[in-house]
């Protein structure tokens, strides 16, 4: 019997720019988890569907990775939200717990809109961007890409500042676009999570708090190596 056991290693590399300018000081890389679901993912699309063989065990529907979210929560979060952000704190409540070594974390802890209309019940949003396609293929790596603007996040000027700290990668059978209540339940503290609806990940990642404005500007890109 063999038995080898093949790693997905992760790296992320998030570049802050100014004007168009690298900041270094809003720049982060690390590594993350490929959690439990995206390891399912893998084994599934290694698999034919049937004896036909032109199709893998997921074909119905196809998933790729599509999507990129971010937030406020994790437990690399240094502000304290609360005080400091009570605005993004009642919009977004949670708390900041989440560990990128922990392999069953499914979702984002406390995800914030990348666009959208501000507030919480009722509101609309579009919570994640879409990568870009295809992605950049090395000879063992797939690195997937994902631009934030400027005007991303801020939400008609509603939060300054949006300090983010926790990254996810979500595959194509998730929707984007979803009410507030839909992603947050707000009778059901300390979590929030609405976790019939929230979107899931099948990575996730999370960073020192970076200080996201009106003038930054996000290029992230997530390498998965086998």
């Amino acid at each position: 019997m063999f038995k080898d056991v093949i790693q997905a290693k992760n790296n992320v590399f998030v570049t802050a720019r100014e004007r168009g300018k690298k900041v270094p000081s809003l720049c982060r890389e690390g590594h993350n988890s490929w959690v439990d679901l995206g390891r399912q993912y893998l084994a599934e699309v290694m698999s034919p569907l049937n004896t036909s063989f032109n199709a893998h065990y997921n074909d119905s529907p196809v998933r790729v990775v599509r999507y990129m979210g971010l937030g406020i929560g994790g437990d690399a979060q240094l502000v304290d939200i609360a005080s400091t952000y009570p605005t993004l704190n009642s919009h977004y409540p949670g708390q900041n717990i989440f560990d990128d070594g922990l392999l069953s974390t499914q979702y984002l802890e406390r995800p914030v809109k990348v666009t959208g209309t501000p507030g919480t019940t009722g509101t609309t949003g579009v919570w994640m961007s879409s990568v870009s396609a295809p992605p950049a293929f090395g000879i063992n790596k797939v690195t997937y890409t994902c631009l934030f603007g400027v005007s991303d996040f801020h939400l008609g000027g509603a939060y300054p500042s949006v300090p983010l700290s926790e990254l996810s990668l979500v595959l194509s059978s998730q929707v984007a676009s979803m009410l507030w209540e839909a992603v947050y339940d707000s009778t059901n503290p300390p979590s929030y999570i609405n976790a019939s609806t929230r979107q899931r990940l099948v990575a996730y990642n999370t960073f020192d708090t970076l200080a996201k404005t009106s003038s930054v500007s996000l290029e992230i890109n997530w390498e998965i190596e086998f």
